[in-house]
């Protein structure tokens, strides 16, 4: 899972396998070790009424209501955001394969770009 923060935004992108991870168990982790600490990103399906990102003990969740959760999970719906609802502006996508290939960069698990030629 990628995790992007930029002032007061978070943005998760999740890889094909880390979607199905999502849907059979409702819950998706990474973590960034930083020598002795380890901080952990969570995205996981709850029982509330609105995206929400918390910080607590070296571990950012972004808590998505089952009914965004269960719609995002269907083939065409790329992402989700809480815009406009707090003061942590999140953003959660499905990772797409790049349309400019990079060197060493690993998009095997990437779902297929729709802006790709054929």
């Amino acid at each position: 899972m990628k995790l992007r923060i930029l002032n007061n935004s978070i943005r998760l992108r999740l890889s094909q396998t880390e979607v199905d991870t999502f849907a059979e168990t409702g819950q998706v982790s990474a973590q960034t070790h930083f020598g002795t600490q380890t901080l952990t990103y969570t995205l996981s399906r709850a029982e509330v009424n609105d995206v929400q990102a918390s910080l607590s003990h070296n571990e950012i969740t972004v808590a998505v209501p089952i009914h965004i959760a269960d719609k995002w999970l269907s083939p065409e719906e790329v992402g989700f955001d809480n815009e406009g609802q707090t003061e942590t502006s999140v953003l959660v996508e499905k990772d797409f394969q790049c349309l400019h290939k990079r060197p060493n960069e690993d998009e095997s698990d990437s779902f297929p770009n729709p802006l790709a030629t054929h």
